[in-house]
């Protein structure tokens, strides 16, 4: 059975699609059937032990992959985290489910640490979610107890294939559901709905739960305000400052994140209140930049505002996409993540070298890139673009994004080089 293709490549294509103009007279295929496949539905029986695991389970954790390839997904989820007061954490391979709402535990992988139940919705790698890596051991540590239930329900069994190692191990599920939830989550909502329905206990003791999730999030959402605001002048400039000015310039345009989240801190600070506002995380594409054009791309009909945040390292792999966005109109905001360095493997060569005994001062052999410094500014310009940095004060950063904002609004892409820490 073929499953719709997921991630923000297929997203961003479909949407693009949706809203060309036909500018001019194609002769375009005509279908080769009159009706839309209905999507694969799951079973009704075993949605209703679903139902009655869900709603039975002490602290309940709905964790969602891919459920908004789909923009009913969207709010799909959010009616039934609603409806059964079940903490929410958003893989976000792609935005699944708002940041701001009362039942979302994301970006905090300790929430699993007193679930009973994880009930996995389009979910490709549970792992990588669920547990942390003991990297002198070697070993991979689940953060959930030894008693929680797993459930599933997806394509997760017919969805992965043997030669392409872009998951983790699958957990062993008490009940796997083979089906689409873009129909088996209301489905699953609606029986939810009934069994409250006829039981007023249960009624408030989901009530009771949820309130308690709601005390997490509120709790996490300003411990994370707080974080943001250590060191805020300090250089080079914090990833938390960055995301708030970032935030700052664009929180009453009608804005698009596309890949980058500045290590969680977009999640942490933002308000991702509607579908579109973020296609998800990279994938394996590497360079991001491909994908940040693409996304751009799919909403330029829209007149939408798109942000890139940029990792250094990644734009040189790929530094003639610049080009392309200038030759083909594609208005782009790039906020540059620049740390003048290749970042993960000098991290991993830092912790092999404490492992090891061997000089940790020699782990940046390799990975900095400094000496001398890319000049984005001057590659963007030379491009087409407009562009300003390197940006190195903090204080710096509002003016420069204004007017870089209004550039990207007049048509012409944007970017602007800041120069930040590494995590």
């Amino acid at each position: 059975m073929m499953t719709e293709p997921q991630g923000p490549i297929y997203m961003c294509y479909d949407a693009w699609l949706q809203e060309q103009p036909l500018e001019r007279d194609v002769a375009l295929p005509k279908p080769s059937h009159s009706k839309v496949p209905a999507p694969m539905a799951a079973d009704p029986a075993a949605l209703d032990a679903v139902a009655e695991r869900l709603l039975a389970a002490d602290y309940p954790v709905l964790m969602a992959e891919y459920v908004a390839r789909s923009p009913d997904g969207f709010g799909n989820l959010v009616a039934l985290a609603e409806t059964a007061g079940a903490a929410v954490f958003d893989v976000n391979a792609r935005l699944n489910f708002p940041n701001r709402h009362p039942l979302n535990l994301s970006c905090h992988k300790e929430m699993f640490r007193d679930a009973d139940l994880i009930l996995s919705l389009d979910t490709r790698d549970w792992e990588k979610s669920t547990h942390y890596i003991e990297r002198t051991e070697r070993r991979v540590v689940p953060y959930y107890p030894p008693y929680c239930e797993m459930i599933e329900i997806g394509f997760g069994e017919i969805n992965l294939s043997k030669w392409s190692m872009d998951y983790t191990r699958m957990p062993a599920c008490s009940l796997r559901v083979l089906g689409d939830t873009r129909t088996a989550i209301p489905m699953l909502t609606q029986l939810c709905r009934e069994r409250i329905a006829k039981a007023p206990r249960l009624a408030a003791r989901v009530a009771e739960r949820a309130k308690a999730v709601a005390a997490k999030h509120d709790a996490l959402f300003a411990a994370w305000c707080e974080q943001a605001k250590h060191d805020w002048d300090g250089l080079p400039i914090t990833l938390p400052r960055l995301a708030s000015e970032i935030w700052n310039a664009i929180k009453d345009e009608d804005w698009v994140l596309t890949a980058n989240t500045l290590q969680d801190w977009a999640y942490k600070l933002w308000d991702f209140d509607q579908p579109h506002r973020h296609p998800g995380q990279a994938l394996g594409t590497g360079t991001q930049i491909g994908v940040s054009l693409g996304v751009a791309l799919a909403h330029r009909h829209a007149g939408r505002l798109v942000i890139d945040i940029q990792p250094d390292g990644d734009l040189l792999f790929d530094a003639g996409a610049l080009w392309s966005a200038a030759k083909n109109n594609i208005p782009l905001l790039v906020v540059m993540y620049n740390n003048r360095a290749y970042y993960n493997d000098w991290e991993h060569q830092i912790h092999v070298a404490q492992h090891r005994g061997t000089p940790v001062e020699r782990a940046y052999i390799a990975q900095d890139i400094a000496g001398p410094n890319p000049d984005f500014a001057g590659l963007a310009k030379s491009m087409g673009w407009y562009a300003e940095g390197p940006i190195e004060q903090p204080g710096d950063i509002a003016p420069a994004l204004r007017r870089a904002i209004a550039q990207v609004k007049a048509g012409t892409p944007a970017l602007l080089d800041t120069i930040v820490r590494p995590r």
